[in-house]
């Protein structure tokens, strides 16, 4: 047996071993034990026999109560993350480890309720139409799928307002008058980082409006891939590790990649990277499915940990990285804040570099935090201006 299958079946034993077990110090202790259990010298890592396994399992059973994601009253998991202590005096986790912690996590997760909840905080930053400064702009969004045919589905969303990204920013903005709305040419160049608006900015906060889901989203449990999915497609995803990476790879295979101007497989790899994320952050999928999506996640290449990180709403998680590549020759990184204790994702962060008129290198980020994901049984809270 080659060191390959090894690991393999390392990761799978380890998998069962921990899938329902917990400590009662939460999400950093079950991620300093498979950071543990992973750090043992490769001469060292001998299977167990059937029975020193159940052994084992039934000691700890004894000495550990079981860890429950934090839970809200109507049964959504709260993305808030657990509080943190330290996971190693010499090492922080591997980006393999947190993502087998959060699979951990998530199969735990409820499975069911009337409706799929996701409530999320999308930002993004873009030049001011002169580029002299950086423009920060942010929308909140809700999202209510009824699972039970008598209830509508609802979309509710606000936008909070523009403002200068930086306190440079914020200077430049001043000298150039303070302006409190901001029109843009139709062919500014935007070195492909971000779309001109067709539409004026304005910098205070809208009305909060909820929308009501018709068409397309009758029956509708989101998309994958672009792809809608009925809930009767969404049931059918196979949940074991294995078989849900061939649904997914040949739901890929289906694709025309051959003119995108990136190397084939390189595209399918990073298809395949993107569905298993589309997964966790918001297809009502089971949580085994959601849980076999992080264990692929944690089987594919090119992503790192990089350690604990604030995510854009002041949260703490583990930061898991890669690049993207937006059209050929063009890069742009991105960044995973996780909560291990959920197993669910923070946020996701996608980072560029540009050039404002005056030479001066400025990021431009574009971010989804997610406030909540999952089920509940509660109604949404709709405001007074609907449609």
């Amino acid at each position: 047996m080659n060191n390959d299958q090894i690991f393999k079946d390392r990761a799978r034993v380890l998998d069962e071993d921990l899938a329902g077990r917990a400590s009662t110090a939460g999400a950093d202790a079950l991620l300093a034990e498979i950071v543990s259990l992973e750090r043992v010298p490769a001469r060292r890592r001998l299977l167990p026999s059937p029975g020193r396994a159940l052994l084992g399992l039934a000691a700890v059973a004894a000495a550990v109560a079981v860890i429950a994601p934090v839970m809200l009253s109507d049964r959504t998991i709260s993305v808030a993350p657990q509080p943190s202590t330290s996971v190693s005096a010499t090492a922080e986790p591997t980006a393999r480890q947190i993502l087998l912690a959060a699979a951990v996590a998530v199969a735990k997760a409820p499975a069911s309720g009337d409706y799929w909840r996701t409530a999320t905080v999308n930002q993004w930053m873009l030049t001011d139409p002169t580029r002299s400064y950086v423009l920060e702009g942010s929308r909140s969004l809700e999202t209510w799928l009824a699972k039970r045919p008598d209830l509508q589905y609802w979309r509710i969303r606000q936008d909070l307002g523009i403002k200068p990204a930086t306190p440079l920013d914020e200077a430049a903005w001043r000298a150039a008058g303070a302006p409190t709305s901001w029109r843009y040419p139709k062919n500014m160049k935007t070195e492909n980082l971000f779309s001109v608006p067709s539409r004026p900015l304005e910098a205070a906060a809208g009305e909060r409006t909820a929308e009501r889901l018709y068409g397309k989203w009758k029956g509708s449990a989101g998309d994958l891939a672009g792809e809608d999915m009925s809930w009767k497609e969404v049931r059918a995803i196979p949940s074991e590790p294995d078989k849900l990476r061939s649904y997914l790879e040949e739901r890929i295979g289906r694709l025309e990649l051959a003119g995108s101007g990136m190397d084939v497989e390189e595209a399918r790899a990073y298809i395949l990277l993107r569905d298993c994320v589309g997964i966790i952050s918001g297809l009502p999928a089971s949580p085994e499915v959601r849980a076999s999506a992080y264990r692929i996640l944690a089987s594919l290449p090119g992503i790192r940990a990089e350690g604990e990180m604030t995510d854009p709403l002041g949260r703490r998680g583990q930061t898991l990285s890669y690049q993207e590549e937006i059209e050929p020759n063009l890069f742009t990184q991105v960044q995973l804040v996780v909560d291990p204790g959920t197993g669910l994702l923070l946020a996701e962060v996608r980072t560029n570099t540009t050039k404002l008129a005056n030479g001066r290198q400025a990021e431009l980020r574009l971010s989804t935090s997610f406030r909540a994901i999952g089920w509940t049984d509660e109604r949404p809270e709709l405001p007074t201006h609907r449609n």
